[in-house]
């Protein structure tokens, strides 16, 4: 459903679209290996770095304008992804973000305030830039997987010069990819 905001956090239900706002990355065989072990419906989903978590907003116009005013100061950079963490609520394993954490940082910051700002992740309190490498049942089983996965030493590096608007369908299809190019 889009929803949209009026003065206050008052929302209006008018039609089921889903949007998420996240930086996609190219595959990367290791990765991809691992993310077919551990991620269920692993193809659904491309790899990626999620900025603005599951959200609706009706006026589409108006998202274009936020999103364009909040990546208007920041430049293509590199990006490396290095290191292990599980997450502090759930199973989620991620691959942790070490060069290039604070421009995702800030494109967090800039996104997720004024149209968006109703819309943050309740399971992260404090914003951790990652790619998701799975998801478990059970402590036991994240641990193992841990194990297994630090025999890999897995370091991605590429740069981003866009973030992309993922619109989803009422099945949670991908229906649209839009990007926006970084100055």
């Amino acid at each position: 459903m889009y929803v949209g905001y009026i003065n206050k956090p008052a929302f209006i239900i008018m039609r089921t679209i889903k949007q998420v706002i996240a930086i996609l990355l190219k595959i990367e065989k290791n990765i991809e290996q691992i993310r077919k072990i551990y991620v269920p419906n692993y193809r659904k989903f491309k790899p990626h770095i999620t900025i603005v978590y599951p959200f609706e907003f009706r006026s589409q116009k108006e998202l274009y304008r936020h999103i364009e005013t909040s990546i208007s100061k920041i430049k293509p950079f590199r990006l490396s992804l290095c290191g292990l963490k599980k997450s502090a609520k759930e199973y989620y394993l991620y691959l942790l973000v070490s060069l290039g954490k604070n421009e995702l940082i800030k494109l967090y910051k800039n996104l997720n305030s004024g149209i968006l700002k109703y819309f943050k992740n309740k399971y992260m309190p404090k914003y951790i830039p990652h790619l998701s490498l799975g998801v478990f049942k059970t402590n036991d089983e994240i641990k193992n997987a841990i194990r297994e996965i630090k025999k890999e030493n897995i370091c991605f590096k590429t740069k981003i010069d866009s973030i992309q608007l993922l619109t989803f369908d009422k099945s949670h299809s991908l229906k649209r990819i839009e990007n926006f190019k970084l100055q």
